[in-house]
C-alpha cells in the first residue's frame, strides 16, 4: 500500500510536467522578482526626472530674479535717460536763446561799430584840423586874441569844452571798443560751454542707449533662458508621466504575474491529488475544476482591423509593425552627429495600418510633442520585459490600459509631432523605456 501512495505521488509528479505542457512554462520566483526589479528600476528613473525638475524650477525661479533685479535696473536707467532728454531739451532752449542773443549782439555790435567809426572820422577831422592849424598853439591865438579879460573867459571855456569834447569822443570810443570785445568774448565762451554740455550730455544719452540695448539683449537672454527650462521642464514632465504610466502596467503584469503562479500552484495541487486519487481507485475532480485563471485578458482585441494593406503575422517574438520601406535605420545618422533609436516605415499608400509588434499591454497612448501621436506598449516574453513605441501616428486606436495581441491593428501611419513627412518612427527596447534610450536595440535584429 505504502509502495503503490509512492508510485501514485511520483506519477502525479510526472504528469504535472509532462501531461500538462502548459506547466513548462510555469511563471517563477525569478519572473516576480525581475519584475519586481523592473518596477524599482523604474521608480529610481522617476525620482531621478523629478530631481531634474526641481533643479529645472530652481533655474527658473533664478532667471526670474534675475529679470526682476534688472527690470528696477532698466527702470532706473529709463528715469535717468528721461533726466538727461530734459537737460538736453533746456539746454537746446538755452543755445537757441543764446543764438538769438548773439544776433541782437551782433546789431548791437553793428551799432556801436558805427558809432566808433562815425567817431573816428570826427577824430580824424580833429587831427587833420590841428594839423593844419600847427596844434596847441592855435589854442593859444585863440585865448590870446581876446578883447577883453570877459573874452578870454568866454574863450577859455570854450577851448576847455573842444578839449574835453575830444577827451570825451576818446573815452566813449574807447569804452565802445571794449564793450563790443567784452560782450563779443562773453557770449561767444557762453555759445561754447553750452556746446560742449550738450555734446557731454548727448555723449551720456548714448552711453545710457547703450547700456539699455545690453540690458534689453540680457534680459532677452534670460528670458530665452527661462523657455528653454520650460521646455525642458515640460519634457522632463511628460518623461515623468510616461514612467509612471510604466510603473503602472509592470504593476498590473506583476499582478498577472502572480495570479498565475497561484493558479499554476492550484492546478498542480489538483492535478497531483486528481492522480494520486486515480491510483487509489478513487474518483477524480471534474475537469472544470482545473480550468485556469490567470490568462490575460485582451480588451483591446476588440479593436477594428482594417485587413487591407495589414502585414501578415509571423513567427518569432516580434512582426513587422506597418508595410512600407525602411526609411532610416536605426543607429548614428547623419554623419554620427545623431543617434536613431528605431527604424522609420515609409508610407507609401494612402491608408497605412500600424499593429502591434506582439502581444502586450497598452500603457501610454497620447499626443507627444515630439512624438505626435504615439502609442507605448510593454510585453513580457520569455521573462524579459520589451517595450514598444509607434509615433507619428494619424491616428490611435487603442488606449491606455488595454492589453492587446500581435498583429492587431493600434493605429494608422501619419506625419504628427517633429515629422519631416508621412511615416513610422518604430522603437524597440530590451526592458523599460527611459529617457536616454539606453535600452533601445534594433527592431530588425528582432522581427521575423
Amino acid at each position: 500500500m505504502k509502495s503503490r501512495k509512492v508510485l501514485a505521488l511520483a506519477a502525479a509528479a510526472a504528469l504535472s510536467f509532462g501531461v500538462f505542457p502548459h506547466f513548462a512554462n510555469a511563471v517563477s520566483d525569478r519572473d516576480i522578482q525581475e519584475k519586481r526589479d523592473a518596477i524599482n528600476n523604474i521608480r529610481s528613473k522617476q525620482s531621478a526626472v523629478q530631481e531634474k525638475i526641481n533643479d529645472a524650477n530652481q533655474e527658473i525661479q533664478k532667471l526670474q530674479s534675475k529679470q526682476k533685479e534688472l527690470s528696477e535696473e532698466i527702470k532706473k536707467l529709463d528715469l535717468a535717460v528721461e533726466e538727461t532728454s530734459g537737460k538736453i531739451r533746456n539746454l537746446s532752449a538755452d543755445i537757441q536763446q543764446t543764438e538769438q542773443d548773439i544776433e541782437t549782439l551782433k546789431r548791437e555790435i553793428a551799432e556801436v561799430q558805427a558809432r566808433i567809426e562815425k567817431r573816428n572820422e570826427i577824430l580824424k577831422e580833429r587831427v587833420r584840423s590841428l594839423q593844419e592849424s600847427g596844434g596847441v598853439i592855435s589854442y593859444l591865438e585863440v585865448l590870446l586874441g581876446a578883447q577883453s579879460f570877459s573874452d578870454f573867459i568866454d574863450r577859455m571855456s570854450a577851448v576847455t569844452t573842444i578839449f574835453e569834447a575830444d577827451k570825451q569822443i576818446i573815452r566813449e570810443q574807447q569804452a565802445d571798443k571794449a564793450l563790443k570785445e567784452k560782450k563779443e568774448k562773453e557770449l561767444t565762451d557762453k555759445l561754447a560751454s553750452l556746446q560742449s554740455n550738450l555734446k557731454e550730455l548727448e555723449q551720456l544719452k548714448q552711453k545710457l542707449s547703450e547700456q539699455m540695448k545690453q540690458k534689453n539683449q540680457l534680459m532677452a537672454h534670460l528670458k530665452q533662458e527661462e523657455q528653454e527650462h520650460h521646455d525642458k521642464k515640460m519634457a522632463l514632465a511628460e518623461e515623468q508621466e510616461l514612467l509612471r504610466k510604466q510603473e503602472a502596467a509592470m504593476k498590473y503584469q506583476l499582478q498577472q504575474l502572480m495570479k498565475k503562479k497561484r493558479a499554476e500552484e492550484e492546478a498542480k495541487r489538483k492535478a497531483a491529488a486528481r492522480h494520486t486519487y486515480s491510483s487509489g481507485n478513487e474518483s477524480a475532480p471534474s475537469e472544470n475544476e482545473n480550468t485556469p485563471s490567470g490568462s490575460e485578458n485582451s480588451s483591446g482585441a476588440s479593436s477594428s482591423r482594417d485587413t487591407s494593406n495589414v502585414p501578415p503575422v509571423t513567427s518569432g517574438a516580434f512582426m513587422r509593425p506597418a508595410n512600407g520601406p525602411i526609411t532610416s535605420g536605426f543607429g548614428y545618422r547623419f554623419g554620427g552627429s545623431d543617434f536613431h533609436p528605431g527604424i522609420d516605415i515609409g508610407k507609401t499608400a494612402a491608408v497605412v495600418p500600424v499593429v502591434a509588434a506582439a502581444d502586450g499591454y497598452v500603457f501610454r497612448s497620447y499626443y507627444s510633442s515630439s512624438y505626435g501621436n504615439v502609442i507605448f506598449i510593454t510585453h513580457v516574453i520569455n521573462g524579459q520585459v520589451y517595450t514598444t513605441v509607434y509615433g507619428h501616428l494619424e491616428a490611435r486606436l487603442v488606449g491606455e490600459g488595454q492589453t492587446v495581441r500581435k498583429g492587431q491593428v493600434i493605429g494608422y501611419m501619419g506625419n504628427t509631432g517633429r515629422s519631416t513627412g508621412p511615416h513610422l518612427h518604430f522603437e524597440l527596447h530590451r526592458g523599460a523605456w527611459n529617457p536616454a534610450k539606453s535600452n533601445a536595440v534594433n527592431p530588425l535584429n528582432y522581427i521575423n
